[in-house]
């Protein structure tokens, strides 16, 4: 079963064509890449999906419902949840209240509840402590948790943004380039992550990564984009073999991965 669709999309910026008639699917488990070359319109094809920009014509069907007009912080509580290419966590906030902050997103407590503290507001208290600590032992970062994120080594700090995207419980995960700026055994360590966390979690993930040792290891089926037009979509057997990627973005086939 589908889980995200996009018909005909196109995104137009004045005269310019960011994305033209982009139309793929995702399905329920599925962890698909989306590669090309810079300014291909990768990251405008996830800003389109989180709501950042509204495509100019086309629609974004996900879990079954159309999220054309819907704002960003709508469609996150739909269940999509994405990280960005430069990381950005937030500044005065340790690890640990930087994933609180995402788990806060699911509370069922009120107003008032929060201000009495009683009843319900206790209750989820305890348990989004519980899920805290286990999401973060699971990356990791247990012994970071008291420590400011962005003090943390730059491979730590992507796991961080991964574990406050997942915090969201989201039944869609966009990464953006989430190998960008690591050494090979990061790197390394990143693919077997992001397996892990689709296995665990039983969500999709759609991955935009430039790295394609990464890439190849990782995806099931990718779409290639080449100045906002999918040129080609397939397993990365068929896709590093195909005349048109090797053109437009390989260069080479890639092999060894």
């Amino acid at each position: 079963m589908d889980l995200l669709s996009l018909e005909s999309c196109t995104m137009k910026f004045g005269g310019l064509v960011a994305v033209s008639n982009l139309s793929f699917r995702l399905g329920s488990n599925e962890l698909l890449g989306l590669i090309g070359p810079n300014g291909a319109g990768k990251t405008t094809v996830f800003n389109m999906i989180t709501g950042v920009h509204h495509p100019t014509s086309g629609q974004i069907i996900f879990d079954g419902k159309n999220l054309m007009g819907l704002k960003a912080h709508e469609i996150a509580k739909r269940g999509i949840a994405r990280t960005f290419q430069n990381i950005r966590l937030f500044p005065s906030l340790t690890v640990y209240e930087t994933v609180q902050v995402a788990f806060n997103k699911n509370v069922k407590y009120g107003f008032a509840h929060a201000i009495a503290r009683f009843g319900s507001f206790q209750e989820d208290e305890k348990q989004i402590e519980r899920d805290i600590m286990e999401i973060l032992e699971f990356f990791n970062l247990t012994e970071a948790k008291d420590e400011m994120a962005i003090s943390l080594p730059y491979g730590l700090q992507r796991r961080v943004e991964i574990v406050r995207a997942l915090a969201t419980r989201p039944k869609l995960l966009l990464l953006d380039e989430p190998a960008a700026g690591m050494n090979p055994s990061e790197k390394v360590a990143l693919m077997s992550l992001i397996k892990s966390v689709r296995e665990k979690f039983g969500i999709a993930i759609l991955l935009i990564e430039h790295d394609m040792k990464v890439v190849m290891g990782i995806c099931e089926r990718l779409v290639v984009l080449d100045y906002g037009v999918e040129i080609a979509e397939g397993t990365p057997a068929q896709i590093q073999r195909h005349p048109k990627v090797i053109e437009a973005y390989l260069g080479e086939q890639v092999t060894d991965v």
